[in-house]
């Protein structure tokens, strides 16, 4: 219970740039999913440059991203707290699937969604076995060299691709790693034209990912759900032959949720 004696606080103690920082995250919380300049400004009730210091700070530190005109949240939010990011809906839908979907496939299965050059993980499953791959939810990986990454920028239109590709920072994690551009270009698009990705030992050497996008109601990719597993004696083309199908299907059953909201 609070203290009998507590007083309100007094308004000289208060942040109020911080304030406003939150009443700006709180109109995206409300559904919005983009908006302007001139829209922040307007409903916060505060000057152009004023909304323009406050998008351009949440973008700077990764909760805001922009595209020309429009500004829209990040994955980058789960910061904030995991505990609530996890009560959101993709997450929350996608893991009655992840369940069934480890449980079928004896492997473990994430959610991942872009953030800037990172895949973040949003949900996972793993199945009940000893040998399990550290993926805690939260985590965040290159998306150049993750399997759920692939898919995510292969879905990307072609300016943000671009755009990536031109500040992306590939470093070679393993020697099977991809080390130009030219070449992660290419994959890109052999992966938008395929509809998912398999990756051997990009991100850690006798490691696999097998993955596949997930669409909104409108078709765009707004994240992905893959495998991550253990290589062993197997190849690409017999990750593809096991995996794939369970995962499209998944995928299938956890869009139509969303398509049904």
């Amino acid at each position: 219970m609070p203290e009998a004696d507590a007083q309100p606080q007094k308004k000289e103690e208060l942040l109020d740039s911080l304030t406003k920082g939150l009443a700006l995250l709180r109109l995206f919380a409300q559904g919005t999913e983009t908006l302007t300049m001139q829209e922040v400004a307007e409903r916060l009730e505060v000057t152009r440059a004023a909304a323009r210091r406050l998008l351009l700070t949440l973008e700077h530190n990764g909760y805001l991203s922009q595209n020309g005109r429009q500004f829209a949240l990040t994955p980058r939010v789960m910061d904030l707290g995991y505990a609530y990011f996890a009560s959101m809906s993709l997450p929350r839908l996608a893991m009655p699937h992840l369940k069934a979907l480890a449980a079928d496939c004896g492997e473990t299965c994430s959610v991942g969604m872009l953030d800037g050059e990172s895949v973040v993980l949003v949900a996972r499953e793993e199945p009940s076995q000893l040998l399990r791959v550290d993926m805690a939810i939260g985590r965040r990986m290159p998306a150049y060299a993750h399997s759920l990454g692939r898919v995510l920028l292969a879905g990307l239109n072609d300016e943000a691709r671009a755009a990536y590709l031109a500040r992306a920072e590939l470093r070679p994690l393993t020697p099977f790693t991809v080390r130009t551009r030219a070449a992660l270009a290419r994959t890109l698009e052999q992966v938008r034209e395929d509809g998912y990705c398999t990756l051997v030992s990009e991100l850690v050497d006798g490691f696999a990912g097998i993955s596949v996008p997930l669409h909104d109601q409108a078709g765009k990719v707004v994240a992905g759900i893959g495998f991550s597993m253990v290589l062993g004696s197997r190849n690409a083309e017999q990750l593809r032959e096991r995996y794939l199908a369970p995962l499209r299907a998944a995928a299938g059953r956890i869009e139509a949720v969303l398509r049904a909201r």
